[in-house]
């Protein structure tokens, strides 16, 4: 809720971004949802982070990330996807998440 109020207090737009699993829609197991928020967090999938007058800042840095496995394997919706689409996948996310990192300044 503090992000969202820092929102509103912000003068110009804000942009707050919110995940919320989909049991239903993913193909996944309803107890699974707060697991698979968790696991995308910490697969670099949906990282946490926010940009503050253009500085960027990780509310959680992982210097080693779980496997994008982890995340996919309970979701029924990427059941599809062959094991070479998920280590480009997985090598996507690392960059990415390295990228961010960079970019909140962590070393």
């Amino acid at each position: 809720m503090d992000k969202v109020k820092r929102g509103v207090e912000i003068e110009g737009p804000a942009y707050v971004h919110i995940f919320s699993p989909c049991p239903t829609g993913w193909r996944a197991p309803p107890e699974l949802t707060i697991e698979l928020g968790r696991l995308a967090v910490e697969t670099g999938v949906f990282p946490l982070y926010e940009v503050i007058n253009g500085e960027y800042r990780l509310n959680f840095d992982f210097t080693d990330l779980k496997p994008v496995r982890e995340y996919m394997k309970p979701q029924r919706r990427f059941r599809h996807l062959t094991e070479d689409i998920i280590d480009k996948i997985q090598a996507r996310v690392a960059d990415e998440y390295s990228r961010l990192r960079e970019k909140a300044g962590v070393k």
